[in-house]
């Protein structure tokens, strides 16, 4: 059987290969081996993939033992932030959030979440273990590893605990492609700043420029060089907007 599955943003071109596995009761089993590309093509004037340089439609570059999805289905443990009273400055708070997830057998769930201030503070900073088995950490694009969650046993609703105590619903949240963050945190909340609609990409949507690449055109620096840090990730946002605000304030005087 082939077909083509979703895995890491990229397209998968998957075949199911027998292979000597075998359930509980000594039952043969299929394998299904996932050959992929890591980025999508997502149409426009791109032809090729940016991860292989293969034409559309030809064989992955990449090969994963399991299939895995990011389906969006599960609408359970969802939270919502909740107006609180004004602090004596009148400041709600700023805040730039950064996750990172796995795939697992429910999809993708959250294995890692900071909180940077505008200062640059890290306020909070938590690996955190699916409820469900990991089949993929997602390394390459989260920079977790097994043995990060090893001794982990903060679940999702501890991090939404104290996500809910440190946030109200008029705090400003700062984010990358931000939709993915507060959906691997199950977390409601509209007073959002997403950096790819702030800087939106020539082509406009579908397209979204990386995180990276805003990072090395408006703050002439690199990230993400030596593998990727959610802190970085974070920090990064929230300097983006931070420098944003001052552009958009020269333009007025």
């Amino acid at each position: 059987m082939e077909g083509l599955v979703s895995q890491g943003g990229g397209t998968v071109n998957s075949k199911r290969r027998k292979t000597k596995r075998e359930d509980a009761e000594g039952r043969s089993l299929p394998v299904l081996i996932c050959i992929f590309c890591w980025f999508a093509v997502l149409g426009g004037l791109e032809t090729r993939y940016s991860c292989c340089e293969g034409n559309l439609g030809s064989a992955g570059c990449q090969v994963a033992k399991l299939h895995v999805h990011d389906q969006k289905e599960n609408i359970e443990g969802f939270v919502k932030t909740f107006v609180k009273c004004p602090r004596s400055d009148g400041n709600p708070g700023v805040f730039a959030v950064n996750c990172e997830v796995c795939y697992t057998a429910k999809g993708l769930e959250l294995t890692q979440v900071t909180v940077v201030d505008p200062s640059l503070q890290v306020v909070y900073d938590t690996f955190v273990k699916p409820d469900e088995e990991v089949i993929d950490y997602n390394t390459r694009f989260s920079g977790v590893v097994e043995d990060d969650l090893k001794n982990t046993k903060t679940s999702i609703r501890d991090v939404q605990a104290i996500l809910l105590n440190l946030f109200s619903a008029d705090t400003v949240l700062i984010g990358h492609s931000f939709e993915h963050s507060l959906y691997a945190l199950k977390l409601i909340h509209t007073s959002v700043v997403d950096t790819t609609v702030l800087f939106p990409h020539r082509l406009g949507l579908p397209h979204k420029r990386s995180l990276k690449s805003l990072v090395a055109d408006h703050l002439q620096r690199i990230i993400q060089d030596n593998g990727h840090s959610s802190s970085e990730s974070a920090a990064a946002c929230m300097e983006l907007v931070l420098w944003k605000v001052k552009e958009d304030l020269k333009g007025k005087k």
